[in-house]
């Protein structure tokens, strides 16, 4: 079936290319391609992981939102580590504590939602087998991944103030030491080849006995075992429970289309607030990268960050006034805020997270954007197993009473916004990103790229970028000065970066299926170069 594929990683896009190329469909190449990212980037996804995803099967018009994130174990107490909290970092405002007790280990797991993700799209829109699709997947584990460009600068990258660095993150337990560090204790260099053989043996498992292993059989019997050994507070029962959340997209207009997004707790919301923000000041009438639209663009992200970091949340157990925040009312409030926009503001840094995304279509019509993650991985590892867990709980609030206090069963809040883009009824663009909450800002600024200056989609996934969150403008090397210091005239803090595509920003990934039929695919270039894989059969 002809199609394409794009993933941060060429060999997952390739193998979902295969997987068209062998009759499947895009629901079929976005979860083997899934499956690979597991193997190659076993720090920012794998299947303790979490994430959303959207997807449309042309064949029905069904379109639905798959919310995977992941859960607070039910051994949690609200109140247990209200007051232990030393400070929050400068950046991202997460929690910091002498142990890191949230950030590495089994007390930062949270109930994960990958593995169930998977069978839900396979079971509901696929045409393969479940055992198929993961076979690539098991082949490449038990050859072992090279350490490559990106493996490599989550190993180097210097961590956020407060935050453990890679190496204190794979030491965390002595497994994952094992599985990941070389024998005398260091991390390996590029060319080294890393051993997968108990995460191909922990795939094969699933390919033989069915996802409901990792929730119910074996697996989740030794993964339980494990995390409440170690002090974590996920159990069986919380395993066996699991499953996705199906839910209706959240909708938003943007001139003559519809935008289709997530809901909390991801962030979608603020991409439809954003768009909501900026139409009025006709942007595609303005230079791309000029002062005068830069300006609207970073008013308007910290205006709707500031309102992600209040108010989003997991709705079951929190009121989250959507309808508020994307109302007529508030809307035009904000936009006269832009109008008067003068220095200063609040607001989280950016937050470099480590997830992974994958964006399939096909020709038939289909279309998915599937967002997952690990957080930030957590280093704890079930001895044997081979993969390395979630650690959600760094974003759970430790103080009672707030939106995303801790609670059995609760999820925190996510910057995940896979997204549609909607024509005369049907998706024709599909853009999801990795990063944190860099991701809001990347997956608006692609989107805009094509809808307001037509850009093709490598070079709206290249164009350089902003981000804010209510403090500084974060800007690549790009931007010229003249820009940069017509911004500071406007009231903005600009952070001009020495990256002329900067690891700040997040990796933003981006399928299209054009009128007459023909693809076209972006992946980021700040990720290594990225991979887009087409079929042609």
């Amino acid at each position: 079936m002809k199609g394409v594929v794009t993933t941060p990683q060429p060999w997952a896009a390739e193998v979902g290319a295969q997987v068209l190329e062998a009759g499947g469909n895009a629901f079929d190449a976005a979860v083997a391609s899934a499956f690979m990212q597991w193997v190659w980037d076993p720090f920012m996804c794998g299947p303790a992981g979490m994430g959303v995803g959207q997807v449309f099967h042309a064949a029905t018009g069904e379109h639905k939102v798959i919310d995977f994130n992941a859960r607070a174990g039910s051994k949690v107490r609200s109140d247990m580590w209200a007051g232990d909290v030393k400070s929050r970092t400068e950046v991202s405002h997460l929690f910091v504590f002498d142990d890191w007790r949230n950030e590495v280990g089994h007390t930062s797991v949270m109930t994960p939602g990958s593995v169930a993700a998977m069978a839900e799209i396979n079971r509901r829109w696929g045409t393969m087998p479940w055992g198929e699709l993961l076979q690539p997947a098991i082949q490449q584990a038990r050859a072992g991944i090279p350490v490559h460009p990106t493996l490599h600068d989550w190993f180097i990258m210097p961590p956020f103030a407060g935050q453990p660095d890679a190496l204190q993150r794979i030491k965390a337990t002595d497994e994952c030491a094992r599985v990941f560090l070389k024998k005398d204790g260091t991390l390996p260099r590029f060319g080294d080849v890393i051993g997968m053989s108990d995460m191909a043996n922990t795939l094969d498992a699933l390919a033989r006995k069915g996802p409901r292993e990792f929730y119910e059989g074996d697996l989740a019997r030794a993964m339980a075992d494990d995390i409440l050994k170690n002090g974590g507070f996920v159990t069986y029962d919380d395993l066996s429970a699991y499953t996705p959340r199906i839910q209706e997209p959240l909708w938003g207009t943007y001139r003559d289309n519809r935008v289709a997004t997530v809901r909390p707790s991801h962030s979608g919301m603020t991409l439809l607030q954003l768009f909501a923000l900026v139409e009025p000041f006709e942007l595609w009438k303005k230079q791309h990268g000029s002062a005068d639209m830069l300006h609207v663009v970073a008013a308007a992200m910290s205006l709707a960050h500031r309102d992600r970091l209040e108010h989003n949340a997991d709705p079951e157990f929190a009121d989250v006034p959507v309808e508020k925040i994307l109302s007529k009312k508030h809307i035009g409030e904000q936009r006269q805020r832009i109008r008067e926009w003068r220095k200063g503001g609040t607001g989280a840094g950016v937050e470099a997270g480590h997830t992974t995304n994958v964006c399939a279509t096909d020709e038939q019509g289909n279309m998915v954007a599937l967002t997952h993650t690990l957080g930030w991985a957590s280093g704890a590892v079930t001895p044997g197993l081979g993969f390395v867990y979630n650690n959600s709980m760094n974003l759970a609030d430790p103080t009672p009473g707030r939106p995303n206090s801790i609670a059995p069963g609760k999820s925190r809040g996510s910057n995940m916004i896979p997204s549609m883009v909607f024509k005369d009824g049907k998706p024709f663009l599909a853009v999801g990103a990795l990063g944190g909450a860099v991701i809001i800002s990347a997956v608006f600024q692609v989107m805009q790229n094509v809808l307001d200056f037509g850009m093709t989609l490598t070079e709206a996934t290249a164009a350089p970028r902003i981000h804010c969150e209510g403090g500084k403008v974060f800007a690549e090397a790009r931007l010229r000065s003249d820009v940069e210091t017509a911004l500071e005239a406007k009231g903005h803090s600009v952070s001009r970066e020495v990256f002329a595509y900067s690891p700040i920003q997040a990796r933003s990934q981006a399928v299209m299926r054009r009128d007459d039929g023909s693809f076209d695919a972006g992946s980021d270039p700040r990720a290594g170069g990225g991979g887009v894989a087409y079929s042609q059969r």
